[in-house]
């Protein structure tokens, strides 16, 4: 850094992209800043040209590779209330086709959604994956739907695919995860949790599955006290929610069953646990993460709370007396961070 040095560099381009708009001038002045930035971060230029509309059937048009030209891009942006993105590889064998409702026109939450799904799908083209459709599956998707009068606005538009070709083709995601998580479990007591799992991300909903353990938890009172060690299985569904072409918002909801062993530590002759070794509790879980993506991988950090439907009291029973030991917080707040892999 002294030295003056560069901190950061990006890495060599791994080829172009062209780019073919159709819109007005505003929405190209935004798209074409949003992914120029977004791009950058795999690695590939985009080259940006205007047209008056975009041709679904040239867009699966059969075309001689080139060396320096890895894919093309055409973005339909000329219906008021919603945007269209096509994807094909450089020889267009494989057609990826994806329809954006637009609340509020192509606006700058729209403007960094529709640059985040290019370059996650151009990102899931150069790892080798397959994407879309084959051309001829595309192909026979057109025919399949009969031409409808164009807008005055838009004279030269042509038949879109339909819904149903369209819901195959919508891009899905797979993540294996590991996280850490600091939990309040009562007033003096902060519970680690360690956990390992995998999501599947379809459309708009992320519905993901994971396996958690605890770090031993030992209280004690006067001459009683016990160790809990926990466990369970854990359903989340969350929404992510696109803020930029590299930040995400997730908020969700969740369910888990946790097996907890109870392992009493008595030093006194005349007590015994009043509950069995293990008990076995419901739990609902509220989160709200900040996710940021590195390419295949991201970090994610989330604030939430566990609700036990239901009180717990560990006790201890005297000849005399019933003797409650500890009783945990039904609503428990925690943080957690977790970093996930796609594949």
């Amino acid at each position: 850094m002294l030295g003056g040095g560069t901190l950061f560099a990006m890495p060599p381009s791994r080829g172009q992209v062209k780019v073919l708009f159709a819109g007005s001038d505003s929405s190209f002045g935004a798209i074409t800043k949003s992914l120029t930035e977004s791009l950058s971060f795999i690695a590939l230029t985009p080259q940006f040209e205007r047209a008056a509309s975009v041709d679904p059937r040239s867009v699966s048009e059969n075309r001689t590779p080139v060396e320096s030209l890895f894919a093309y891009l055409w973005i339909d942006a000329v219906p008021a209330r919603e945007v269209t993105l096509y994807i094909t590889d450089s020889a267009a064998e494989r057609v990826f086709v994806r329809r954006m409702n637009l609340d509020h026109g192509l606006d700058t939450v729209a403007t960094e959604a529709l640059a985040f799904v290019a370059q996650s799908s151009l990102e899931a083209l150069l790892a080798g994956k397959t994407i879309g459709m084959t051309r001829d599956d595309y192909q026979h998707s057109l025919e399949a739907v009969a031409p409808q009068p164009a807008p005055r606005q838009a004279a030269a538009s042509t038949p879109q695919p339909n819904d149903a070709g369209l819901n195959d083709m919508r891009p899905s995601h797979w993540d294996l995860w590991a996280g850490y998580e600091l939990q309040g479990w009562d007033g003096a007591t902060v519970r680690h949790e360690a956990a390992l799992g995998i999501e599947y991300e379809r459309w708009r909903l992320r519905f993901g599955v994971d396996l958690f353990g605890t770090w031993p938890i030992q209280f004690h009172s006067g001459e009683s006290g016990a160790e809990l060690f926990s466990g369970g299985v854990r359903l989340v569904v969350s929404r992510p929610l696109a803020l930029s072409h590299q930040l995400r918002l997730v908020p969700g909801l969740g369910f888990a069953i946790e097996l907890t062993r109870i392992r009493p530590e008595l030093s006194s002759p005349d007590a015994q646990p009043a509950s069995a070794y293990f008990a076995l509790d419901p739990a609902l879980r509220a989160v709200l993460g900040i996710e940021r993506s590195f390419g295949r991988w991201s970090v994610r950090g989330i604030l939430g709370v566990d609700l036990e439907p239901r009180p717990v009291d560990y006790v201890i029973i005297r000849p005399a007396a019933t003797e409650v030991v500890r009783t945990p917080w039904r609503e428990r707040p925690f943080a957690a961070i977790v970093v996930a892999a796609g594949f």
